[in-house]
């Protein structure tokens, strides 16, 4: 048996039994393209010299990502967040693809009346999370980088196996 091939980006086992996903690196273009698409993933930052990993909520407006996490993760603090990284991924439809992408870039709150507006409807709300209890910020795109994985014959090999064996044990 092959070993389990592992995300570059994630650390996460894509597949135990898959003979043939090619992972491809994916042109900051394209990437992108793919965070357009995307409307959550994860926000890693320090907080008090320690690392944080949150999840939020993800849109693009222009050059910038904003995106909006609760505050009771974050702490009601009024410091600036700094140096940020951002991680979202998707699988496609059929189940033959899956892709990831991470943003490295500077964070600052996103304040003031007519971003207070715009920040309303962009990006979305957090689920059970009531819109005053949630910041949102926005994050410079200094460095972007994504992964592509395609399986070969149909089968679900960019799948995460914990997906995959929830998917087995419903049928």
């Amino acid at each position: 048996m092959a070993p389990a091939q592992v995300s570059v980006l994630t650390g996460s086992v894509l597949a135990g039994e898959a003979t043939s996903v090619a992972a491809e690196r994916v042109p900051s273009g394209r990437c992108l393209e793919l965070l357009t698409s995307a409307t959550s993933g994860y926000l890693a930052l320090s907080q008090g010299a320690l690392p944080l990993v949150v999840p939020v909520t993800c849109a693009l407006d222009g050059g910038r990502l904003l995106v909006r996490a609760g505050l009771g993760l974050l702490g009601a603090t009024s410091g600036q967040p700094g140096v940020v990284a951002f991680h979202t991924s998707a699988t496609s439809p059929d189940e033959n693809t899956r892709w990831e992408v991470l943003v490295q870039g500077r964070a600052e709150l996103d304040r003031g009346p007519e971003v207070a507006k715009r920040a309303r409807s962009v990006p979305p709300a957090l689920a059970l999370v009531a819109e005053e209890a949630t910041v949102v910020l926005s994050i410079s795109i200094e460095l972007i980088t994504g992964r592509e994985y395609v399986g070969s014959g149909g089968h679900s090999a960019g799948i995460p196996l914990t997906t995959k064996a929830k998917k087995e044990a419903a049928r």
